[in-house]
């Protein structure tokens, strides 16, 4: 039969299960893991450090397969696009770069236009060649891939834009940052449909659900769900389309770095500076499950694959886990 990571997020709830030990993997050096992307079809993951590297990994044994060099500053973000043809990357030397997986990860494009560190980079679904960066320039930014030309620069933040979330039917996008404010916007028009306030402290993550599969229609109540983390130590669950506030999880004792949705859209997952892992079940508005010390600094990343049983995270200790999901 097919092994455990083989198995799909039908059987079971697919959560992870802080009762086994995570396989951990040791590689980036300095200032810790900015963020961690899992391939859509390979068995790899990628991870971006402060040390300026981008690093990929095989995530079935956590081995060390590559590592890109190309930039010249920290990488803050990796993402992968839904198709898995590009991995994208932005760093504090004011460029994105484009890898591409097919030719050894060689680095096909460099985007340029930011004028301060670029703090995420999302590809917009359901094509790969458009992407959305957003940066301590105050700004957000729209890219074309294959010419690598800014097409369109959205400035609506008082400061630093950290937060950037791309609807999984590439509708709309958010976005947040130092302000506290999250910015919901149509990715056609690229104008402000709904402004969320609420968090009294830095937006550092924002996260749509991802799309469900194709053989199931999702319960229309998460259609437009969005959640965000911040300094103010609170995960937000909203409604993009209402504005609406639906719960506040005020569980982690510390800055909350980074949050994603379940497949299922009945959970979320959120890290923190407390160290700690925390599922938070979304439906009843609580708590349900929480990993003390998951790493031994701050945990600074999450992401996980929206089918198969694979979930990691990355810290300010240079370590990288992933965890046990059944």
């Amino acid at each position: 039969g097919m092994n455990g990571a083989g198995r799909t997020l039908q059987a079971g709830k697919m959560l992870p299960a802080f009762d086994q030990p995570p396989k951990q993997s040791r590689g980036h050096r300095g200032g810790g893991i900015t963020s961690c992307a899992i391939h859509p079809t390979h068995n790899t993951i990628a991870t971006s450090g402060e040390d300026g590297a981008v690093k990929i990994w095989e995530w079935e044994t956590g081995e060390f397969l590559q590592t890109l060099k190309g930039h010249t500053g920290g990488v803050q973000d990796v993402a992968f696009s839904g198709s898995g043809h590009m991995l994208a990357s932005s760093s504090a030397d004011l460029t994105i770069k484009l890898w591409d997986p097919e030719k050894n990860y060689q680095c096909v494009k460099t985007l340029r236009g930011h004028s301060h560190n670029i703090s995420r980079v999302r590809f917009i679904a359901p094509n790969d060649d458009h992407l959305v960066s957003c940066s301590r320039d105050n700004t957000v930014k729209f890219w074309e891939a294959s010419t690598g030309f800014c097409t369109h620069t959205v400035e609506e933040h008082e400061g630093w834009v950290r937060a950037l979330a791309v609807r999984s039917d590439g509708t709309e996008f958010a976005s947040g940052g130092n302000d506290s404010y999250i910015n919901v916007y149509k990715i056609s028009s690229k104008e402000i449909t709904t402004t969320l306030s609420g968090h009294d402290h830095i937006v550092t993550s924002l996260a749509y659900p991802p799309l469900p599969p194709a053989s199931k229609s999702p319960d229309p109540a998460t259609l437009n769900l969005l959640i965000s983390a911040s300094r103010d130590k609170t995960v937000r669950l909203w409604d993009t389309q209402t504005g609406s506030n639906l719960h506040t999880f005020t569980d982690h004792d510390n800055w909350v770095r980074d949050v994603i949705i379940h497949r299922s859209r009945n959970y979320a997952i959120s890290v923190s500076d407390d160290k700690s892992i925390i599922i938070w079940d979304l439906k009843n508005k609580r708590k349900l499950r929480k990993c003390e010390d998951a790493h031994g600094h701050f945990v600074t990343c999450i992401a996980m694959h929206s089918s198969r049983m694979i979930l990691t995270t990355g810290g300010v200790d240079n370590v990288m886990k992933s965890w046990v999901v059944k």
